[in-house]
């Protein structure tokens, strides 16, 4: 199908999957969308180098599979590229044009494992955010102990560092998205710090603290420390997407340190063998229901003013089936449209100006052209 013949969005719009994003090529991401479309009848427009997505399309037996669409892009995004300026000057770049089939309502939602910092600037030079909303974050969750709701993780690696304004944001944000995603009733929702007195933590997070306490649309419950996330402590935990990431992680080193301390420990004996082989498949269950990545697919990148799922770089191909449901998912349920109206319930306390550095000086010229583009349409309805 050529670019030109998309069709136009309807209740059920393909997902536009960046098919050369993540660390193992198009055939993984190309397969993704191909387990989805069997196994969940969704739709996806694959975007990015035709020829390579055809050639896997065929080895998947799926090239006639009418649910499963090519746009070309001519670019893509490298992992070591600068996103600011990658997505400026790669105008035809797989993950700006998915953007762009999102903006265009050709697409109901955008999933990529490509280089995080360029699906943050791609959807930010695209859509935009949503009102009041300074950055984006992305959201991830977490397993608790017990069979509860897991834990919203955000920022989990979209900013590197942030005011504490934007924490009040995260909180907001993640706590809507708990309740209207998780069906969490009023989200408990922490502050990560390195204790739990009021005193702890930084200049930033302290004064993120005292803004959430007054704030009564958050469920505030104070500080949370590391090994609280995931006990039965808070539905969600905030912090900048350095600490984040950190911890998204380490979670996923421990879990694979933890299953081979096993294996290596019961390989000593014949009974820990057998014992071993009988647990086998309850282990394996646990892991990729429960604790792997995959399970859970990508994370949504919360601000947007869009429909945005972020999935690891290292996804395998059911992880990128997964990240397609997810987006399917919110866009079906009408999850953006529900978290930006709740949102205008709240009065956001956003400083005048932008912070310096390069989100800064990016969010400066989005602004310049919304005002712009606001005086147009104010002129154009005045004549």
């Amino acid at each position: 199908m050529n670019n030109s013949q998309l069709p136009a969005v309807t209740l059920s719009a393909p997902v536009a999957l960046d098919a050369m994003g993540g660390d193992f090529g198009v055939e993984v991401c190309v397969e993704g969308a191909v387990l989805a479309a069997k196994e969940m009848s969704i739709a996806s427009i694959l975007v990015g180098d035709e020829s390579k997505i055809r050639a896997a399309l065929k080895n998947f037996k799926a090239e006639n599979n009418p649910l499963l669409t090519v746009f070309h892009a001519s670019e893509e995004i490298q992992m070591e590229e600068s996103p600011s300026v990658a997505i400026r000057r790669k105008a035809d770049s797989s993950i700006r044009r998915a953007f762009e089939l999102a903006k265009q309502g050709k697409a109901s939602g955008v999933v990529s494992a490509g280089n995080t910092g360029a699906v943050m600037a791609g959807g930010l030079l695209v859509l935009g955010t949503l009102p009041g909303i300074a950055r984006p974050a992305i959201a991830s969750l977490i397993p608790k102990v017990g069979d509860g709701t897991p834990t919203v993780l955000l920022d989990a690696g979209a900013n590197i560092d942030c005011h504490a304004y934007q924490l009040v944001q995260f909180a907001l944000m993640g706590s809507h998205y708990a309740e209207s995603a998780l069906g969490c009733t009023r989200p408990r929702v922490g502050l990560l710090s390195n204790g739990s007195e009021a005193s702890k933590g930084t200049d930033i997070t302290r004064s993120a603290y005292v803004s959430l306490s007054e704030i009564k649309a958050i469920n505030f419950i104070g500080y949370v420390e590391g090994n609280d996330i995931s006990q039965n402590v808070a539905d969600v935990v905030v912090c900048d997407g350095f600490e984040g990431n950190i911890v998204l992680k380490s979670i996923e080193g421990a879990v694979e340190l933890v299953f081979d301390t096993i294996q290596r420990y019961v390989q000593k004996t014949g009974r820990g063998k057998l014992g071993f082989w009988i647990a086998k498949p309850i282990l394996k269950k646990v892991f990729h229901e429960r604790l792997d990545p995959s399970a859970y697919g990508g994370a949504p990148l919360l601000g947007l003013n869009g429909n945005a799922i972020v999935c690891h770089g290292g996804s395998n191909s059911r992880s990128i089936m997964n990240g397609i449901r997810i987006a399917h998912k919110f866009a079906q349920e009408g999850l953006l449209s529900r978290i930006a109206s709740a949102l205008t319930d709240v009065e956001l306390q956003v400083p005048g100006a932008y912070e310096d550095g390069m989100w800064g000086r990016m969010g400066q010229r989005f602004t310049k052209q919304k005002k712009d583009k606001k005086k147009q349409a104010e002129a154009s309805s005045s004549k």
